[in-house]
């Protein structure tokens, strides 16, 4: 009787290709890799320095004013005699003017000034006053919330000036007003922020001389008063928005 070593190897044949089973981890053997895989490899690596690239070296936004920043603009508007008196412009506190302007469509162009109107979308602001012989000066800025909102307002003003260029204008409020209304020409340098100046000669010879100023979520007023005796210089009234230009880029480099 066949034993069970007999039965094993009846039922098992040995083959002779057959070999041991191996166990592989990872990728087998494989050829170099396609042109388009190379070309992908290549495209997001320098997809990726590009954008690396624009990160590192794409201008910052500029920071917009606080209250506080525009208290540190108006410390270093000095006056010729070395004082300086400037001041917090509160809308809560502020007085308006009673007055108006003929024609209507003007009247924004003498708001923040002649009538002591604060802009409508206006946070708050900073302001200072001084005379000069005969002449007064008043530099005001307010801030807004963002740039696009004091931009809006800057726009409204540009285009309001555009429409009253060479027109009759009364001014119905102190000081009380009547004459031409002309533009006056710009004297700026290469990288002068928007600005737009314009003058009202009264009957008398009297001039109300305004010059605007937009500067990140901010604009400045120069106002003016010039006697009819005294001639009103364009290059002063400049050199001051000038100074005050130098003064906001100071304080927003600080801040960066």
């Amino acid at each position: 009787m066949p034993g069970r070593e007999d039965y094993d190897q009846a039922v098992t044949t040995v083959s002779p290709q057959s070999g041991p089973e191996v166990l592989t981890v990872g990728l087998g053997k494989t050829g170099p890799p396609s042109r388009r895989t190379r070309f992908i490899v290549v495209a997001v690596v320098l997809a990726l320095l590009t954008g690396l690239l624009l990160w590192r070296f794409w201008p910052e936004r500029a920071p917009t004013f606080s209250l506080s920043d525009l208290q540190d603009v108006y410390s270093g508007m000095v006056r010729n005699d070395g004082t300086n008196e400037a001041s917090v412009i509160d809308r809560r506190w502020s007085s308006e003017q009673d007055g108006y302007v003929r024609p209507p469509a003007c009247e924004p162009l003498f708001e923040a000034t002649v009538l002591n109107r604060s802009p409508r979308e206006a946070l708050d602001g900073v302001g200072t006053f001084w005379e000069i012989d005969r002449s007064a000066v008043s530099l005001f800025t307010y801030r807004f919330a963002d740039v696009e909102i004091a931009d809006r307002e800057y726009q409204r003003l540009a285009a309001v000036l555009e429409n009253c260029r060479d027109v009759p204008v009364q001014v119905h409020a102190r000081p009380a007003s009547r004459g031409m209304l002309t533009v006056t020409p710009g004297i700026l340098e290469s990288n002068a922020p928007p600005q737009i100046a314009y003058l009202l000669t009264t009957n008398d010879g009297t001039k109300l001389a305004f010059h605007i100023l937009a500067f990140s979520n901010t604009i400045s007023w120069q106002f003016r008063y010039v006697p009819p005796l005294d001639t009103y210089l364009p290059v002063a009234a400049q050199r001051v928005m000038d100074s005050l230009t130098d003064q906001m880029r100071a304080v927003q480099d600080l801040n960066r």
